[in-house]
């Protein structure tokens, strides 16, 4: 399984709230330091330093375990509360929990990064000056989609918000200047086409994924609210995967 940052630290929250003797047979079992369960910052250090498979075993065991381990928590909220962000965490990520177990929705391919931990590191590695704007929208999207009562328009809202605002720094970085407080988002990609930063099947591309999720967006037959953010989110990440890794080219 490959998990994102995000949800190694929501399974370090998670293991923050249980009991510490069981916390500390956990890390011990899975070849992690147990002394490190005194403190929230030790378990987290030590779940986001673990290797692919030793959080694939442990976050099999622990939703396997959830009911136990729910029990060994006071008050039950907090490892309800806990759970629910862990698991709409790893339903970000492409698995979904159902009768305590995992199932994966995407393929996944071993050893390489998810789409928007690597996203978020080309957008560090970027010389755009409001790079953290576009970083802020695309965390507060993930909060909305996973906090224990999520706001799926909030979600999809933001990371639409977050493609807007990468097209447009890109655009301004290349001589664009917008004009007015309107939309910015058609000017801003037929300029990045007029410069030839794309081409015209990719201004289309972009064109269409920022249509699809767009406030009003009529969700498809067969699709729950929750899926069809998910989606929208995921190909919203990939076309700013798409256009930062191309500008830092």
């Amino acid at each position: 399984m490959q998990v994102s940052r995000r949800t190694k630290f929501s399974l370090s929250q998670l293991l923050g709230v249980i009991e510490k003797p069981t916390v500390y047979v956990i890390l011990d079992k899975f070849g992690l330091d147990p002394q490190m369960a005194s403190s929230p910052a030790g378990i987290s250090n030590e779940v986001t330093v673990a290797s692919e498979d030793t959080l694939t075993e442990m976050l099999i065991e622990i939703i396997q375990t959830n009911k136990t381990l729910r029990n060994q928590t006071s008050p039950k909220y907090k490892f309800d509360d806990q759970y629910s962000i862990l698991k709409q965490s790893l339903l970000l990520d492409g698995y979904k929990i159902e009768n305590d177990a995992i199932e994966s929705l995407d393929p996944n391919f071993k050893g390489h990064e998810l789409v928007e931990d690597a996203l978020l590191k080309e957008l560090d590695n970027s010389s755009l000056q409001n790079r953290n704007n576009v970083k802020r929208s695309i965390n507060v999207s993930a909060d909305d989609f996973v906090k224990a009562q999520p706001d799926y328009n909030g979600s999809l809202t933001n990371i639409r918000i977050a493609l807007e605002t990468l097209v447009r720094e890109i655009a301004c970085s290349k001589g664009f200047s917008p004009t007015g407080s309107g939309n910015t988002w058609g000017p801003s990609l037929a300029y990045l086409k007029s410069v030839s930063f794309i081409d015209q099947n990719e201004e289309k591309a972009l064109a269409a994924v920022f249509t699809f999720v767009s406030n009003g967006a009529h969700i498809p037959l067969g699709f729950s609210h929750e899926e069809f953010v998910r989606l929208g989110r995921n190909m919203c990440s990939s076309m700013c995967y798409f256009v930062v890794k191309k500008y830092n080219a």
